[in-house]
């Protein structure tokens, strides 16, 4: 292969590789979350519910201990029907649900699922009902709480496996360490594109590589047809350039990948990282709108001697949007109360704007009395996502004969001043100490 070609395609590919890897992070905001959890663990438990961490990690253990005896299981505990999500409908039936979380897992899984219902267990594989398993469970009794769920389970699971011929211990000692709260899928994406970066990487060199003739082999036989052997053409200045600018961006991005689930913890740092975007005082006007809170009285982007942070959820997520609302409420109260900012929360799914969806928000986030719903038309809210920059998409979902929707939206905050400019932009996952030092240093001047 000759010319230059092969260069400017290892150059886009190193450049796509680390752009896409550090693209913001768009959360799927609905949905059912075990599905998201359950994509990259073994165990859903709703952060809402307070599961005895020694438990809990029993679960995990036998779940872990299962998998490698070669009988997988995946276990999603549905406390209420706010665990489901937009899918809410379900509550109640965790045979239905089975089948239907099975069915958007079955890409990437293709063991037994166990679902976990105070009515119930729902067991299936590939989205099909596991009616042998389930005759395993019948007589198994339920128990009411987080405790009682968890341990609910940890008899499933240790029924089923039996039954399968793979008994299992029930581990005594453990540490008691909590399980994740949420997956880590965007720094899986990171790791992923990386590889794939350096796969094609090599896929272009090789390409790359000349075939010619050595003198060695003419000379030895110059009568027969002309032997080729691989060799490597000499780096040129160009190739050196583009290895310059590649490189680094694929070291940029193993490390983003490997600080990702840190950096998503909702406590501050001692050394917390610098806003996404800056702007200096009365640099750039925030965009203006004017939608209703949850009372249906006007809210503005800022408010007269106040800093207002501008952040953009949905009022039926369960998994990334209450954690970055544990972050910023995290934040209030670390300020001074005369210097806490007001917090607007711009809806991304006006379907599901109800008073009795944000009531349920406010007590489950434990949210503060400075945060404030921003809720408006279709229009009127997709107009506020254009001008902040918001990509808001509506992805319909089909499994088990029943259709959701799953919202997938950018996750962003902004800080406003009390003159209604803006002055940072944060982009999960970020952490309370760096808005907290943000917002402190805004309303300073």
């Amino acid at each position: 292969m000759t010319g230059r070609a092969p260069g400017w395609l290892l150059l886009a590919a190193i450049v796509a590789s680390a752009a896409a890897a550090t693209l913001p992070p768009r959360a799927a905001a609905d949905g059912d979350p075990a599905s998201d959890v359950l994509y990259s663990q073994r165990a859903f438990l709703p952060y809402d519910v307070s599961f005895p961490p020694k438990t809990a990690e029993q679960l995990r253990l036998l779940l872990q201990a299962s998998a490698s005896a070669g009988y997988p299981i995946r276990v999603a505990i549905v406390a209420s029907a706010y665990d489901l999500g937009s899918v809410g409908v379900l509550w109640g039936k965790p045979e239905t649900y089975a089948r239907f979380l099975g069915t958007e897992l079955s890409l990437v899984y293709h063991g037994l699922l166990v679902v976990v219902m105070p009515g119930g267990f729902g067991v299936s594989r590939d989205g099909h009902t596991a009616a042998a398993a389930s005759r395993e469970l019948e007589g198994v009794a339920i128990r009411a709480g987080g405790r009682g769920l968890a341990q609910s389970a940890i008899v499933a699971v240790r029924r089923l496996a039996h039954g399968a011929g793979h008994p299992l211990v029930l581990p005594r000692r453990v540490a008691g360490r909590p399980p994740p709260v949420h997956p880590t899928s965007h720094a899986l994406r990171n790791t992923i594109l990386v590889a794939a970066g350096l796969l094609l990487v090599a896929l272009v060199w090789a390409l790359s590589l000349r075939l010619r003739p050595t003198r060695k082999a003419r000379r030895a036989r110059p009568s027969a047809p002309r032997l080729r052997a691989l060799r490597p053409r000499r780096l040129s200045p160009y190739w050196l350039l583009i290895l310059a600018v590649g490189l680094p961006l694929l070291v940029a991005d193993v490390v983003v990948s490997a600080t990702e689930t840190h950096a998503a913890r909702p406590t501050g740092a001692s050394h917390p990282a610098a806003p996404d975007a800056t702007w200096g005082s009365k640099r750039k006007r925030a965009p203006a709108f004017a939608l209703v809170d949850e009372h249906g009285r006007p809210i503005a982007e800022s408010a007269p001697g106040r800093v207002t942070i501008v952040t953009f959820i949905d009022p039926i997520c369960r998994n990334y949007c209450p954690l970055e609302a544990q972050v910023l409420d995290h934040m209030v109260k670390s300020v001074p109360p005369r210097a806490r900012p007001r917090i607007v929360a711009v809806s991304v799914d006006p379907a599901e704007d109800t008073t009795h969806n944000v009531l349920l928000d406010r007590k489950k986030w434990h949210l503060t009395s400075e945060w404030h719903w921003a809720f408006g038309t279709p229009g009127q809210l997709a107009r506020v996502w254009r001008d902040y920059g918001i990509t808001v998409q509506v992805i319909p979902q089909t499994a088990a004969g029943i259709t959701i929707k799953k919202i997938v939206h950018t996750e962003a905050a902004y800080v406003i001043d009390a003159d209604g400019y803006q002055r940072a932009l944060f982009l999960w996952p970020f952490k309370t100490a760096t808005v907290e030092l943000s917002v402190k240093a805004v309303a300073a001047t």
